[in-house]
């Protein structure tokens, strides 16, 4: 077996030691790591087998990384003598390159992949010139591989699907308006045409509210535009504050009105909102009960509100024609014949799936509605079809059955590559001119587009989408420090944070800035609510911009950011753990296993016994011998960003009152001290290309939406050699964009 051979040849130790890789482990490790209860989940003793019958599993590039940094075996073990794990280390390393050199010359296949809900609203929002928020209407979708845009968990299920076709009408309609004079009309709902829910009961034609509870009327509209919303209201006033009256349309909030009529007067509660034709739900509801039957005045016992009305009066414009009408009369002039029409659905396919379509496929667009119907309202059933097409929906790159082995990839189909990788949207005019030129297909003209592109406000998408999901800051506008500890951290600020990480890694971008400024610059983007945050003076007014920081501490790029910091926290505390898994997972692609069921949670802050610190009773976990061989690392990364409390202020007092100790102890002995110590640890030998692997690889992983492991490292050589000691986001971008693996789909 070559396998047996590679490791045979390469793992041959001082005559003194084992002679074999499964000599070594059985030595030194299958103590640990064989069932039934295998440490980390790694029997090695199947591993064994697996390299023995003649693979090279994923398995054995972990094995190495732990002999490379010597935790493994852990401390308070025996350990091989440093001869033996240079000589390992060197024939596993060696074997493990041998054995990828003899992979076929070819990349790896990538499957159809659905655009992402992200992917789905920017190209609609392109497509269309229309304003849409995905996030209303679409579930979020699954992470694979750190990232929403991989191929393997982008399905779609029968419900997604009646989702995408109740999209794809509303969007056609709001898209594609019928002419016509806008003709308002007043549309009233009373009595039995409305509904109710919660504490609430009919009362000749209106509903009374007697504690919280909702009232509701449907409303079919024929024409798309702005409206007013009305609803007529009679409150009883009790207590300090007037009724409260929460107005929604279809489900979605659109705001709480205080309804300061006298009590027994109707009151009129009206909202400006824009509508398309269809079904819609308005409702009303009480929200702010009060009730003191032994109040000594009779009219301020209880507070109630009869709901008199809800009404619907538009539209008060016509919404002919939309921008996309107007874009598509500016090309092809007024749609008045069949030539016109033909042309616009051609127009709309050939976006729609990036690539143009077969004649054949616009006929059958033109045939989905009877030839009298409205020219317009044939080019919304047109668009309504294309919404909801595979083509649409998924990036598909046929396989070419004359060569199952794999093909170099189209014009249209590397523009769909480069438009997704570095917009997360459709291709623009530029990009589908250069496919159908064939420019795409050379060196220097798909160097041109890729620069364009690299300077174009929409690469903005590779902070919004890559970097917020590789520094695992996605969900942070969704967390909620503990309030009482950390009051005035709301959502306004938490978006702040997220956009000083997003516009720091464009800026790296723009200004073609090395890598290592990701974990030393000193400057950020800053807003005066950040600013005041960190205690940055001189930021008093106006929004974003760029901040030199002064000191040692701040020079430590995004180390220091709050985004990251408080994503890597708990609601009351810090959390070390939390913080050096970020540093392992996001920054040395070192993610550890699991934790062995049965561990306890540490406490919370509020918890910790009356002097104790954190540290304390992290060393009490790692002496669990379960604990101690991740922890050790993890801990000691995580300690040198101590300095920062949970919601990334500096700091020099824990909260129970005892000093912050920011120093922590590799296995090997090294002290990383502060966010400095780790900055300057991250920045030398190892550690360094570690990081540059780490950084490489996710951005390969996001450009192809599929997993990279060792079949791939033959890529990842040549494109960090391409690189080479002074790599810069951008750069790293370029050379893929380059690559064969993004260049070529393979058969296999």
């Amino acid at each position: 077996m070559i396998v047996i051979a590679f490791l045979i040849l390469h793992l041959g130790l001082q005559d003194s030691a084992p002679h074999s890789l499964r000599e070594f482990v059985q030595a030194w490790c299958i103590d640990c790591h064989e069932e039934p209860r295998a440490k980390a989940d790694l029997d090695l003793a199947v591993l064994m087998d697996r390299v023995d019958a003649g693979e090279m599993p994923d398995s054995l590039s972990r094995m190495l990384d732990r002999l490379v940094r010597r935790d493994m075996p852990p401390p308070g073990f025996d350990r091989p003598p440093d001869s033996e794990y240079r000589a390992v280390v060197e024939g596993l390393e060696q074997a493990l390159r041998d054995h990828a050199a003899l992979q076929p010359d070819r990349p790896r296949g990538t499957i159809a992949r659905r655009l992402n809900r992200h992917e789905f609203g920017n190209t609609v929002r392109d497509l269309l010139e229309l304003d849409f928020d995905a996030e209303d209407w679409l579930p979020v979708d699954e992470i694979s591989n750190g990232f929403d845009n991989s191929g393997d968990v982008l399905s779609v299920s029968p419900l997604l699907l009646e989702k995408y076709f109740t999209i794809a009408e509303l969007l056609a309609r709001r898209s594609f308006p019928l002419p016509g004079r806008a003709t308002p009309e007043r549309l009233v709902r009373r009595g039995g045409d409305l509904s109710g829910s919660g504490k609430v009961a009919r009362r000749g034609d209106g509903w009374w509210m007697s504690s919280r509870a909702t009232v509701r009327g449907e409303f079919v509209l024929d024409a798309p535009g702005p409206y007013t919303l009305r609803v007529v209201v009679s409150p009883q006033q009790a207590g300090p504050d007037p009724v409260r009256m929460a107005i929604s349309l279809d489900g979605a909030r659109l705001g709480v009105v205080e309804v300061t009529g006298a009590s027994g007067e109707p009151f009129v509660i009206e909202l400006e909102h824009r509508l398309d034709e269809g079904a819609h739900v308005l409702a009303a509801s009480f929200v702010n009960d009060y009730y003191r039957p032994e109040d000594p005045d009779p009219s301020q016992r209880d507070r109630n509100v009869m709901v008199e009305s809800l009404e619907l009066e538009g539209p008060h414009e016509s919404s002919f024609p939309s921008r996309a009408q107007r874009r598509l009369i500016d090309r092809f002039g007024p749609l008045r014949g069949p030539a016109t029409l033909r042309s616009i659905v051609q127009e709309l396919a050939d976006r729609s799936f990036r690539r143009p379509v077969e004649p054949g496929f616009v006929d059958q667009l033109l045939d989905l509605g009877p030839p009298g119907d409205p020219p317009w309202l044939r080019v919304r059933d047109a668009v309504t079809a294309l919404l909801v097409h595979p083509r649409f929906l998924f990036r598909i790159e046929p396989q070419d059955a004359d060569d199952p082995g794999g093909r170099p990839l189209d014009d249209w189909e590397i523009a769909t590559r480069l438009s997704y990788f570095l917009w997360s949207t459709m291709p623009d005019d530029s990009l589908r001119r250069a496919a159908a030129s064939g420019e795409l297909t050379t060196p220097s003209g798909l160097a041109r587009e890729v620069d364009r592109m690299l300077a174009d406000e929409r690469i903005r998408a590779l902070g919004d989408h890559f970097a917020s999901q590789w520094l695992q800051i996605r969900t942070l506008p969704e967390l909620r420090p503990a309030e009482s500890l950390f009051p005035g951290v709301g959502p306004s600020l938490l978006s702040a944070m997220h956009e000083e990480t997003r516009r720091f890694f464009s800026e790296m971008i723009a200004e073609d800035l090395p890598i290592t400024s990701l974990l030393d610059a000193d400057w950020t983007w800053l807003n005066p609510e950040l600013a005041q945050h960190y205690g940055i003076p001189g930021i008093d007014s106006g929004g974003f911009r760029k901040v030199a920081l002064e000191g040692d501490e701040q020079s430590t790029g995004i180390l220091r950011h709050a985004s990251i910091l408080l994503a890597t926290s708990n609601p009351t505390r810090t959390s070390p753990v939390k913080r050096g898994k970020w540093v392992l997972e996001a920054l040395l692609d070192d993610a550890p296993p699991p934790p062995p069921p049965g561990i306890p949670n540490l406490p919370e802050e509020s918890h910790l016994a009356e002097g104790a610190s954190l540290r304390k009773v992290l060393e009490q976990h790692r002496a669990d011998p379960n604990c101690a061989a991740c922890h050790l690392r993890m801990d000691a990364l995580g300690f040198s960003l101590e300095g920062f409390d949970a919601v990334g202020r500096s700091r020099t007092m824990e909260v129970n009152g005892m000093p912050i100790d920011d120093r922590g102890e590799l296995p090997d002995g090294t002290v990383v001290a502060g966010a400095p110590g780790l900055r300057d640890q991250l920045l030398q030998g190892d550690s360094l290309r570690r990081f540059r692997r780490t950084l490489l690889k996710n951005l390969l992983v996001y450009a192809l939406g599929r997993e990279v492991d060792h079949r791939d490292d033959p890529q990842l050589v040549e494109l960090a050699s391409r690189l080479g000691n002074r790599a810069t986001l951008r750069r790293m971008v370029v050379e893929i964009t380059r690559s064969r693996s993004f260049l070529h789909r393979s058969g296999t």
